[in-house]
Formats: C-alpha cells, sequence, structure tokens
C-alpha cells in the first residue's frame, strides 16, 4: 500500500502557516482602523467648571456631584468681624478649564443668581459688580494655565451687621469660554459682619477648651487675642496646634477676671451674655 504520509505532513504545516498569517493581516487591519480613529484632539472650543472637594480634599467628580447635588449649594462662609478692622476681603473659589491650554491670558466672565427666600448680595454694595473695570481686570486665566482661582472681593457695607448676604455665582459664556458640566457652574458664598458662632466650634469641640458658646464671649476672644478665629483659622490651629486653644483659655481666663475685678470696682457688672448669663472661660460640662 502507498502511503500518503510524507504528502499529507507538508501540506498540513502549510496551512498553519496560513492560519497565522491571515490572522496577522486582520490584526494589522484592525490596528490600522484603530489608529486612523484616534485623530489628535482638535476641538477648538474651551469650556470652565469650578472645582468641588470633600472633606478629605479629594476633588469631586461630576458623576460624585450627581449622587449627591446638595453639595453645589453648600456655602463658601465669611465673616468679617473675624479678620480684623478691614473694609473688603476677597474670597478666591477654585475652578478649572476643559480644551486646550493657550499661551496668552483669557478673560472670562461671572453673573449672579437670584436666590429665592435669601437676603440677596447687591452688587456694588455687598461686593464689587462682576461687570465692573474692578473686577474684570482681575477675571483672567493666566497663559498655560488650566487650574486657577476666581476671585470675589467682598465689601463692608453697614447692612451686613445685621445680615446674612448670600452671592451665587455663575460662569457666563463669553468669546473664551463656554460652560462646562451643568452642576459645575454656580458656587454659593454666605457672608456677615455680625457675630455668629463658627460651624467649627462644635466640629474642634471647643466647648470643652473654651465652655459654652456666647456672643459676648466669642468678641472678648477676638478682642482681647486680635486673631482670627474664622473656620478656616480654627480648624487649622485644632489639626496642627491644638495646644494653642488649652494655652489661650487659660489667657482668656486670667482677662477675665482683671476685668470683671476692674468692671466691679467701678460700680458696673460683669461681663454676662445676653440672657443674663455670666461669662466664663472653663470646660463645659457634656451635652452642655
Amino acid at each position: 500500500m502507498i502511503s500518503y504520509k510524507h504528502i499529507l505532513r507538508p501540506v498540513s504545516a502549510h496551512k498553519g502557516h496560513l492560519c497565522v498569517w491571515a490572522l496577522l493581516g486582520t490584526l494589522a487591519l484592525l490596528l490600522a482602523s484603530c489608529e486612523k480613529e484616534l485623530e489628535p484632539y482638535s476641538h477648538p472650543d474651551a469650556y470652565l467648571n469650578f472645582r468641588f472637594f470633600n472633606a478629605g480634599g479629594d476633588e469631586l467628580k461630576n458623576d460624585d456631584i450627581a449622587k449627591d447635588q446638595a453639595v453645589v449649594d453648600v456655602p463658601l462662609l465669611y465673616n468679617f468681624k473675624t479678620h480684623g478692622n478691614i473694609q473688603t476681603d476677597t474670597i478666591w473659589i477654585q475652578a478649572k478649564t476643559v480644551g486646550f491650554v493657550t499661551d496668552a491670558d483669557r478673560e472670562y466672565a461671572l453673573e449672579q443668581i437670584q436666590v429665592e427666600g435669601a437676603q440677596n448680595a447687591t452688587p456694588g454694595v455687598d461686593y464689587v459688580a462682576f461687570d465692573s473695570p474692578e473686577a474684570r481686570r482681575i477675571q483672567v486665566v493666566k497663559a498655560g494655565e488650566s487650574l486657577f482661582r476666581v476671585p470675589v472681593v467682598m465689601l463692608r457695607s453697614p447692612g451686613l451687621q445685621t445680615k446674612n448676604a448670600i452671592l451665587k455665582v455663575r460662569f457666563k459664556p463669553n468669546e473664551n469660554f463656554k460652560n462646562g458640566f451643568t452642576m459645575m457652574q454656580t458656587r454659593v458664598i454666605s457672608f456677615t459682619d455680625k457675630l455668629s458662632k463658627p460651624t467649627t466650634w462644635d466640629s474642634c469641640n471647643l466647648n470643652l477648651i473654651f465652655g459654652t458658646y456666647g456672643d459676648v464671649k466669642f468678641q472678648l476672644m477676638i478682642d482681647w487675642s486680635e486673631l482670627s478665629w474664622s473656620d478656616e483659622w480654627i480648624q487649622e490651629m485644632y489639626d496642627t496646634d491644638k495646644a494653642y486653644f488649652d494655652y489661650l483659655a487659660k489667657v482668656f481666663a486670667l482677662r477675665l477676671a482683671e476685668e470683671n475685678a476692674r468692671r466691679q470696682a467701678a460700680g458696673q457688672d460683669v461681663y454676662r451674655e445676653a440672657d443674663g448669663t455670666a461669662v466664663v472661660f472653663s470646660p463645659a460640662l457634656p451635652g452642655m
């Protein structure tokens, strides 16, 4: 019988090579097709978004904000009372561009949105109007930058002594920028010039150091220390030098004793809160 093995073996091997080359050819075509589709980004438009961060300092993405949209309306807080004798100050809001950076400065525009039921800030009275020459000069994204800060200049108007002014800021499209993600277009600022309990008083457990909060006590702390006592300053000191609070509590207690003795010698009452409670600088009991 004639054997065909010597004929079939080369043919079978040849088929294997053909399959390999066919597969490689197909992959080459696919890769060429993909490379053709992945053209360099060339979209000419640029967009603006405000930046949002969680309590840990991590930046929130659009999907994160979509899951908790309330974060958009959480206000940035400012109190002139805790910043000394200044008549104007600036809040800086973090923002970013989307698209190509440029080698030239680019102006951007802002506008105010009225918040229903709130004491909305008045442009030119409570803050420098966004369309004023003074504001437009500083509403600029510098050349080569994609991350920047939006300045909002607040004015210490007499009306702030009796109100919390609400200023809702929104990006306004112009010749340089379009609006980016819908939920990243606004930020809210709340500022005042009246005494109010810092939001960090409870979170930093200042009751256990200075005692129960009171407006008169807080004013004395500001006057006697000549320090900021803003939320940002309190949080920074709590995180980096908590012992300094203990030191200040002792200083305030000694100063209070001296001032009360002087007042009583002059026929005056000791320092008291509006409800008649005497001011003391001693740790409050748990639950107080």
